[in-house]
């Protein structure tokens, strides 16, 4: 009975009726308790995500009339990374990807040696509090990202440590703190009860001080990724795009997918390209852990992104397990029938916005049935599980791009991971289509 009502639950849960009773509720916790708006900044040194939020929030804060309380981190959650080092790679370059769409510095080597990155951390922990802090803080990133070891440790010898046990409790207090507000990920913006990390997310929040009259001139900067499906001519196109694919790496089970499928689906169209999916297993049938704390964030997250795009989200009905296994089974039949992008758009559409339970027979005849597919013939087909061979297969070919996460993409030689990190892959397709 559980499994039916659910759904429901979450849909609630998700909605914006609750968003706004959650926001009112905070709201009258600042009044009540006397407090300023004030949003705390999550900062790593070692988190190239960091150095970019860095370099914007003197803008950020003239704009909006708010405080900040900075908190460094030192130590990952490693529960929440599973893949440290592709993790750790894969931020970087997006880094410098984000870093050159605002016109900001990037990181241009990798991260110094690990008790560089304790003294540093224990220098911004020590300036937390000061009135120059940013200021402070820049010129340590900048020299950590941009300058060699040696130059990192000619500028920070003439920097003393203010009390270096205070210090490390304070690091620790601060990790603490990330946790107890239920998130894992530095680079990141905690206001009033909600997240928004680095710049991929600033517009959410750019959008909330705007809406409580906290600024004057209701801009919004942040939002370049979104920039998508540029109206084009096609008689503009210098080389036949017939030949080109955009491949997506996709997981049922993974909501950010189901954005993903729908986006890179709409992009595929737009363009004229070919449109290949790759699913893969979700990460707990892999034997990889998801913690309740990011599984939450991630679905609230997605929400937040869904609205953006206009695609229906929330009433959840979690495929894992047997609902994975048997559309995976089915996947080849539909290929088949040349219906496999369809099948996968609307299995994901039924369980990430509409309730239907994909384990039931009753749930998955509704899927396989709008997706123009024969029941009868694809029930027998439930019980294979030769699909285990290529999604393995998949999953291979996803890490052989140095990549580890769904969804990712892949056109013409460039891989991206994250649905809001489609708008690079346009950038990609542009050119190619457009160039002489």
């Amino acid at each position: 009975m559980l499994s039916y009502i659910k759904p429901y639950l979450l849909e609630y849960f998700l909605s914006d009726k609750m968003l706004n009773k959650r926001r009112i509720k905070a709201e009258k916790i600042r009044i009540r308790m006397n407090e300023p708006h004030n949003m705390i900044v999550y900062l790593s040194i070692s988190d190239p995500n960091s150095y970019l939020l860095i370099q914007v929030l003197p803008e950020f804060l003239a704009r909006f009339k708010v405080q900040v309380t900075y908190k460094t981190i030192l130590h990952k959650q490693n529960a929440m990374f599973p893949e440290p080092d592709r993790w750790d790679a894969n931020i970087f370059n997006d880094s410098k990807r984000m870093a050159e769409l605002y016109d900001l510095r990037g990181p241009v080597k990798a991260p110094s040696k690990e008790y560089l990155c304790e003294y540093i951390s224990l220098l911004l922990a020590s300036n937390e509090q000061d009135s120059d802090f940013l200021e402070k803080a820049k010129s340590l990133f900048d020299i950590y990202w941009t300058g060699s070891d040696s130059l990192v440790n000619a500028y920070i010898k003439g920097l003393s440590i203010k009390d270096p046990s205070a210090q490390l409790a304070r690091l620790t207090q601060n990790e603490r703190d990330l946790s107890d507000n239920k998130h894992y990920l530095s680079g990141n913006i905690y206001y009033e009860g909600e997240w928004y990390w680095g710049l991929e997310r600033l517009q959410y929040l750019e959008r909330r001080l705007n809406t409580q009259g906290l600024s004057d001139k209701n801009r919004i900067i942040y939002d370049k990724l979104h920039q998508h499906l540029i109206p084009y001519d096609s008689k503009q196109v210098k080389k036949n795009p017939q030949n080109k694919t955009l491949t997506i790496y996709f997981s049922l089970r993974s909501p950010y997918s189901y954005l993903g499928i729908q986006r890179a689906s709409q992009l595929a169209k737009h363009y004229g390209i070919q449109f290949e999916i790759k699913p893969v297993l979700p990460m707990m049938m892999r034997n990889l852990k998801v913690p309740k704390t990011k599984g939450t964030y991630i679905a609230l997250d997605t929400k937040r992104e869904s609205k953006r795009y206009g695609i229906p989200f929330g009433k959840l009905a979690d495929p894992l397990g047997k609902g994975v296994e048997r559309c995976y089974a089915l996947f080849e039949y539909a290929k088949s029938q040349g219906k496999q992008e369809l099948f996968l758009l609307n299995y994901a559409r039924c369980v990430w916005s509409e309730g239907v339970l994909s384990e039931t027979d009753r749930g998955l005849k509704h899927i396989v049935e709008i997706s123009g597919l024969d029941w009868d013939q694809a029930k027998p087909l439930l019980k294979k599980d030769d699909w285990r061979e290529w999604a393995d297969n998949n999953l291979n070919e996803l890490y052989s791009l140095g990549l580890w996460g769904v969804p990712s993409f892949s056109y013409e030689g460039s891989s991206v991971f994250g649905q809001d990190k489609l708008y690079f892959i346009e950038r990609t397709i542009r050119k190619d289509l457009f160039q002489s």
